[in-house]
């Protein structure tokens, strides 16, 4: 299946290989298939910007926003319900995924997690907790029928339509979670810190992961440094 999405995707058969954001059941190895992730692609600031805009109806808007704000994986995304909501201590608490038609746990205690977000992302899930179709789910992000999305059509129909509407160039929705963590390195955020909000076994594996923007922030502050220091 993977070499039949590939060839399609490549030949524009179809817009995007649906295959790269599949997430396996159960006990799959998520964290050593990050950190082999070689085409690894993060939107900048503006490349954010533009996306976020493109996307016009409410629930899509807040989930997208809500992928790079937070970190989460496209399936804790799409088990949210609103009672993981902390409102007053501005937190999601991740306790499930909906994979493949499926209800699982967290894979591991480490994934199984409470995510900071800041107050402009509180006030957008706000605004579209009031918009949101009851049901029975109690779901953040339900489908027309009240049940959970299916990942294949947010990517097909929402998603990939956005990015080209945004003009930019097709990435993974998983390299959402990439940005976000780019924009905690760039902040500065302890190491220890990104790895919980990500939900890392260990410290290490984010490291790993992330080694190549760790490495380009120090080069950075490096050279702030030496130009402060002629100037």
């Amino acid at each position: 299946m993977s070499q039949i999405f590939k060839y399609a995707a490549r030949h524009r058969y179809i817009p995007y290989n649906p295959y790269l954001d599949t997430e396996k059941p159960r006990a799959d190895h998520s964290e050593d298939l990050e950190a082999e992730d070689a085409e690894m692609r993060i939107l900048n600031p503006s490349g954010i910007n533009a996306f976020i805009k493109a996307t016009e109806d409410p629930k899509h808007h807040t989930l997208f926003r809500l992928a790079i704000m937070s970190g989460a994986r496209q399936g804790e995304l799409l088990g949210l319900k609103w009672s993981d909501v902390i409102w007053n201590d501005g937190l999601i608490y991740i306790q499930r995924t909906f994979n493949n038609q499926a209800w699982y746990k967290p894979k591991t205690k480490a994934s199984n997690r409470k995510i900071d977000l800041g107050p402009s992302m509180m006030a957008e899930l706000k605004k579209w907790k009031l918009a949101c179709p009851p049901n029975s789910f109690n779901l953040i992000f339900p489908n027309e029928a009240g049940r959970p999305i299916n990942h294949n059509n947010l990517v097909n129909r929402y998603y990939v339509p956005a990015l080209e509407k945004a003009k930019i160039k097709i990435i993974r929705f998983h390299d959402l979670r990439h940005t976000y963590a780019s924009l905690l390195i760039e902040q500065g955020e302890n190491p220890k810190y990104i790895q919980k909000q990500m939900g890392h076994s260990k410290v290490s594996t984010t490291l790993d992961i992330y080694a190549h923007l760790f490495s380009k922030v120090n080069q950075e502050a490096v050279d702030d440094r030496h130009y402060g220091a002629i100037r």
